[in-house]
Order: C-alpha cells, then structure tokens, then sequence
C-alpha cells in the first residue's frame, strides 16, 4: 500500500498545478459565473462544495494524509475502503479538470443564447412600443389626412392589379420552360398586394373610429 499511496501523492501533487491552472483561466471566463451554482462533482463523492478545483484537491490531500497516518500507527481497518474512495475521488478530478474546457464551451453557449434571447426581447419590447406609438399617432390623424393616405393606398393598388394583369397577359405567352420566374413575380406581386388591401383596410377602420369620436 505505501507504493500506492506514493503513486497517489505524485498524482495529487501534478493535480495542484493543474487545477491552479485551471482555476485561474476560469475566473478570466464570464461563462464560468454561471457555473459557480453548480456542482462540480456529486456529493456522495465529495461533502464539501466549491468552484474551485483547487479546493477539491486539497480536501483530497488531506485524506491521502490521514490515511498515511492510519497505516503509520498501523490502523489499517478501514485503510482498504479510504485507499478506495481516494482513488475514485482523484479519477473524478482528472476527468473533470481535463473536461473544464469543454464545461465551459458549453457554457458559452447557453450565455451567448440567453444574450441572443434577451436581446431579441428588447427588440421586440421596442418594436412593439414603437407600433403602439404609431398606432396611436395614427389615431390621432385627422380624417383629412387619413382620407389622403387612404387614396395613397388605393392608387398603389390600382397598379399593382394592373402590373399583376400585364404579367398574367405575358405569362399566358412564354414557353412552359421559362414560367418559373414570371411565375415567381407574379405571386410576388400577388404578395404586395395583399398588404396594401391589408393597409386599405386599416386605414378604413382608422376613419371609420375616427368619425365615431
């Protein structure tokens, strides 16, 4: 046994430079902020609870000294279960600190999403203010106003029904295998105009509230 424990000294002795160096790269990290709530390791493993690797070695150090003081005073009964455990708890923090990298990439991810997310939120936020402030302002137009925008639309209308005919007339004329495209303008255009109606008859609901008024 005093090989093994010789053989887990020097491991834990490398593990101590490794997790320095990893917890010093983590704190350079904003990922590793959203980490520090999260276990790093379960707790039937290890009692004690820390985001830094360091800390876990440590505690593992003082374990691999106890049990040193076990064999020394020849207290060998639960030697055989502590030699266990230690070895199960130092496997655990070399997968752990060669996986941090890649813990924290993950990480990344889930705190460059939620920007995203939280972002889009405030677009949406402020392009919903910014409609409702439209809205409002159109309520505010007055009918004659209101009955110029609405000729406006109309006359958009107007030519897009006969950009649509004049499409429809030279669709009628082109080879089967040149239809696509014009087919493509035509729903296009088909398109547009649904959105000027669609506009028509705001602008209609618009004057018809405000003559209510």
């Amino acid at each position: 046994m005093e090989r093994s424990l010789t053989r887990l000294k020097s491991i834990l002795d490398q593990l101590e430079t490794d997790a320095n160096a990893a917890d010093q790269a983590n704190k350079q990290r904003k990922s590793h902020y959203y980490l520090q709530d999260e276990a790093m390791f379960d707790e039937k493993l290890f009692p004690i609870t820390s985001s830094s690797y360091y800390a876990y070695v440590k505690y593992t150090q003082k374990r691999l000294d106890h049990l040193q003081q076990l064999l020394n005073t020849k207290h060998r009964d639960f030697c055989d279960a502590l030699m266990a455990e230690l070895e199960e708890q130092i496997s655990s923090l070399i997968t752990a600190i060669k996986s941090n990298d890649s813990r924290h990439h993950d990480s990344e991810y889930r705190l460059d999403r939620r920007n995203r997310l939280n972002k889009q939120k405030t677009q949406a936020k402020a392009k919903h203010t910014a409609k409702f402030k439209n809205q409002a302002k159109a309520v505010l137009m007055s009918s004659h106003q209101l009955y110029a925008k609405l000729a406006e639309f109309q006359g958009f209308e107007r030519r897009l029904q006969e950009m649509i005919r004049i499409k429809e007339h030279e669709l009628a004329k082109t080879k089967k295998h040149d239809t696509a495209t014009m087919q493509q303008e035509i729903l296009t255009l088909h398109q547009r105009l649904g959105r000027c109606r669609k506009a028509i008859s705001d602008v209609e609901k618009q004057i018809e509230d405000s003559e209510k008024r």
